[in-house]
């Protein structure tokens, strides 16, 4: 009875099928394309020019016999897969190189980023009209006074733009593993975060930090000092400022993959020479989260300095700690009309640290103190797809074939010099996620008639994993670790079992892009040759609904 009421819930939910994935399409609505303004001035920090110009082109090859041929040709591969059937790859080629690559007969797609549907569309009135009533409606509500399910036990991965959990409709459905780690990937390789800029401290042997008057060496950034006004991370430097890198999320639409900004203000580490955030190595490591954000028509870029330390063992990095009021005044320095410069603190003190697995992952921000989280800039923990070849590289990337190699990093590297953020810019994914996994813990008025109303998700019990995908080939990538597979040394393995037991997608195409073929049946020939590469590979089903642009 238990088995035919789960399947009798997932019909009725319609978005979810047993070990599939689930797409849908509206033509009417707007493709969105968010323009944001990257010449905005920071009051954190300041930017050098970007070039807007992106010559890279990605490309998704695949064919009969050996991979070989097209290895030595291309810039770089991010990932591949190879048998005795045949291969699959994704990389970056010169427009000379595919073209000869077509001749001798390999499948060739220019891999294209995927389109959602517009948050502006999806938000009118006329389509939240029956907004309170979705339970109803689809029949879950009479599933769990029938059966008591309501999809606890169950995972489902969402392949969108991300998820952000802020929502306390939403913060208990973040899946995590036996270590209470969440489980989250991008493999986009948007999420990645650096924080390599390093700073020293002179710390006595009973734990007092003094000036540091050494010499800097080459692999140290700066230093710290204390003064009577407490603990600092020297980035003045008496007025010239500290270079900082930090790392494009949004590249591939605009920029660099690496964006190079200084910082003139020095942050605050503690309140005194004997009170301060602890780092058993005396190095500690800075960064900024670089990030867009979407509501409606408007588009801006959000900043969040932030600090890795060591705290308990050294060398080993474990504590992150977000500048959260610092980044909520600079992303709403304009909103009052006022352009002069907010009182920022630059302070890292009166921070909440976030470490791994401690369930608090959230990078959130209550203004006003009224118990309610007003700013969000995602979750801290996501395993990144290292797309542009970071790791590894504390100061710089080719600058000419970008370094592209598809290793999945870790939600944390034990140095410090990186970790990984799952956020979700535009919105898409997370209203998916909400869809299925919502509490009905807040209260909306729906109506705009002061009567607030709670959003029940058909499958309030289950677990949420993000797989952000962005691009036709991230999504493939998606497919193949939702199913249960890692990539070590461009070599697809079986972990044991898959990581999700259901998958929803809500992508669509420009068919402009692809003129002479369906994108339906390409995607569905990409899934096939997956399948045909190992005989004794396992394999979630995958029911595939796209759409696209007429």
């Amino acid at each position: 009875m238990p088995r035919a009421a789960l399947l009798l819930i997932c019909i009725l939910m319609l978005s979810i099928v047993i070990k599939g994935s689930y797409g849908f399409y509206d033509p009417e609505l707007l493709e969105q394309k968010p323009n944001f303004n990257f010449r905005e001035e920071s009051d954190i920090i300041k930017f050098s020019t970007v070039s807007t110009d992106n010559p890279i082109k990605r490309y998704i090859v695949f064919g009969s016999g050996s991979i070989s041929p097209v290895k030595s040709v291309a810039q770089n591969i991010i990932y591949d897969i190879s048998s005795k059937n045949g291969f699959f790859s994704i990389g970056l080629f010169s427009l000379k190189d595919i073209q000869d690559l077509r001749s001798k007969g390999y499948t060739i797609i220019e891999d294209s980023m995927l389109q959602f549907d517009s948050v502006e569309n999806a938000t009118k009135k006329e389509n939240m009209a029956e907004g309170s009533r979705i339970a109803s409606i689809v029949g879950s509500d009479e599933v769990f006074q029938k059966y008591n399910l309501t999809g606890r036990g169950v995972t489902i991965g969402v392949v969108d733009t991300g998820t952000d959990f802020s929502n306390p409709d939403l913060m208990d459905s973040l899946a995590r593993d036996e270590n209470n780690i969440p489980t989250m990937i991008d493999t986009d390789g948007q999420g990645l975060v650096l924080t390599n800029a390093t700073f020293i401290a002179n710390i006595n042997d009973q734990g007092i930090i003094k000036n540091y008057t050494k010499s800097i060496t080459k692999n140290v950034t700066s230093s710290v000092y204390a003064n009577s006004k407490g603990v600092f991370l020297d980035l003045s430097k008496k007025g010239v400022g500290t270079p900082i890198q930090v790392y494009n999320s949004l590249f591939q639409g605009t920029g660099n993959p690496i964006l190079n900004g200084t910082i003139s203000n020095d942050m605050k580490i503690g309140k005194n020479s004997k009170d301060y955030i602890i780092s058993k190595s005396g190095i500690y490591h800075l960064g900024v989260i670089y990030q867009g954000h979407v509501q409606g028509s408007l588009s801006r870029v959000q900043l969040v300095p932030v600090l890795v330390v060591d705290s308990k063992d050294a060398g080993l990095y474990d504590t992150i700690i977000p500048d959260m009021s610092t980044s909520w005044l600079d992303f709403n320095r304009f909103e009052d009309g006022n352009f002069t410069q907010p009182k920022y603190d630059f302070d890292f003190t009166d921070e909440t640290p976030i470490t791994l697995g401690g369930g608090k992952e959230f990078l959130l921000y209550d203004s006003n103190k009224d118990g309610k989280f007003d700013y969000s800039a995602g979750t801290i923990g996501a395993r990144v797809v290292d797309i542009y070849g970071i790791k590894g590289k504390q100061s710089s990337i080719d600058s000419k074939i970008r370094a592209f190699n598809g290793t999945l990093l870790q939600p944390l590297d034990p140095k410090g010099n990186y970790f990984g953020v799952m956020y979700d810019y535009l919105g898409h994914g997370t209203s998916s996620a909400a869809t299925i996994t919502s509490k009905g813990v807040a209260k909306y008025d729906l109506y705009g008639n002061s009567t607030k109303y709670s959003l029940r998700g058909i499958a309030p019990g289950a677990k949420i994993i993000p797989i952000k995908s962005l691009w036709m080939g991230d999504a493939v990538y998606g497919w193949l670790w939702a199913a249960g597979y890692s990539q070590k040394n461009n070599t697809w393995t079986f972990d044991g079992k898959p990581r999700v037991g259901e998958c929803t997608s809500g992508a669509r195409f420009n068919k402009s892009k692809l003129p002479r073929y369906s994108f339906c049946h390409e995607c569905w020939k990409l899934g096939s040759w997956v399948r045909n590469f190992r005989n004794s590979w396992r394999s979630a089903f995958w029911i595939n609904s796209w759409g696209y642009d007429k």
